[in-house]
C-alpha cells in the first residue's frame, strides 16, 4: 500500500511538473498547439487585445467562408504580440477589432472603434 502511494503521489508530481513546463513554453505561441494549451493555462491571463484587419494574408482554409487571420495584436499597454484567429466571413479592411484573449487563445472578439481603444494600443496600430 505504501509504494501505491508513492508512486501515485511520484505520477501526480511529475504530471504536475509537465503541466507546468507546457504552460510556460506555450504561453506566447499563436499557432494551434499555443491556443490549445492557452485556453486551459492557468499562467495565462485573460486580457483585451487590439487588432487592425489587414486582408491581404487572410484565407479560406475551409473553404466555408471562414477566414483565418495572423495579425499582430496589442494589449492595453502597447505590447505586441503575434495572434491567431478565425473570423466568420472576411471582416472589413482596416477595421479594428478587440478581442479576448487568454495567452494566445481568442475567447471572442468584436469590433471597436477609435475612442475605445486604449492611445498606447491605437498608437501602435496605426
Amino acid at each position: 500500500m505504501k509504494n501505491l502511494f508513492k508512486f501515485l503521489l511520484s505520477l501526480i508530481l511529475i504530471m504536475s511538473t509537465g503541466y507546468l513546463f507546457l504552460c510556460i513554453s506555450m504561453k506566447n505561441n499563436p499557432g494551434e498547439m499555443g491556443q490549445a494549451v492557452n485556453k486551459f493555462n492557468i499562467l495565462a491571463k485573460e486580457e483585451p487585445r487590439y487588432v487592425k484587419i489587414d486582408n491581404t494574408h487572410a484565407r479560406d482554409e475551409d473553404g466555408y467562408g471562414n477566414y483565418k487571420y495572423n495579425l499582430k495584436s496589442y494589449n492595453e499597454q502597447g505590447i505586441e504580440q503575434p495572434i491567431e484567429f478565425t473570423g466568420m466571413g472576411k471582416l472589413k479592411q482596416g477595421h479594428y477589432l478587440k478581442l479576448t484573449t487568454k495567452g494566445t487563445y481568442v475567447i471572442t472578439y468584436e469590433e471597436a472603434f477609435e475612442n475605445s481603444i486604449p492611445k498606447e494600443a491605437y498608437d501602435r496600430l496605426n
